[in-house]
């Protein structure tokens, strides 16, 4: 996975390779293949260079998205979408007919961002906005490979570099 080796690149070898193993796995194609279809539905809107959000968002997740894109610049060959929890609710659930469960009502987390190529979706990055106890994470997926993995200390720490993240896998053609 990581071309240099020491302890920090060696820790994040060991952690892909316990979650998923090296190389292209049916659960990670899976989960590709799920992101990769909600992304294609969405491609309507999907602009390069730009981050996008659903209209009816509560006022936390608002502001939220609004902190999002302060922080995070998108290159011109990469497009992004912010799926906050009640988007989540609405695709999981009622969207389904299903109420949404009681541990649902209050999230977890703020949300969901998925990076991609604007030409493909070979690519995608999902970034999980995690609270405490969970931790903030980006993972990197490519051809059905978990490509890397990134954890954070706190949603403030990731948002500083999910910039970075997109242009290193994201920024090419």
């Amino acid at each position: 996975m990581t071309t240099q080796h020491d302890p920090k690149n060696e820790m994040i070898d060991q952690t892909i390779s316990q979650r998923t193993g090296f190389g292209p796995n049916d659960m990670v194609k899976g989960w590709q293949s799920i992101l990769d279809n909600l992304l294609n539905h969405l491609s309507p809107y999907l602009q390069p260079s730009r981050i996008v959000t659903f209209h009816h968002l509560s006022p936390a997740e608002k502001q939220m998205f609004e902190r999002i894109s302060e922080h995070v610049e998108v290159p011109e060959t990469a497009c992004g979408v912010y799926l906050a929890p009640s988007i989540r609710n609405q695709l999981l659930y009622t969207n389904q007919g299903l109420k949404i469960p009681e541990a649902e009502t209050m999230p977890k987390d703020d949300g969901v961002l998925l990076f991609s190529r604007s030409s493909s979706h070979e690519t995608i990055l999902n970034v999980f906005l995690a609270h405490p106890p969970y931790a903030p994470a980006i993972d990197v997926y490519d051809h059905g490979a978990l490509l890397a993995g990134y954890v954070y200390e706190s949603i403030d720490d990731c948002l500083a570099s999910i910039t970075h993240v997109i242009a290193t896998y994201l920024n090419k053609t």
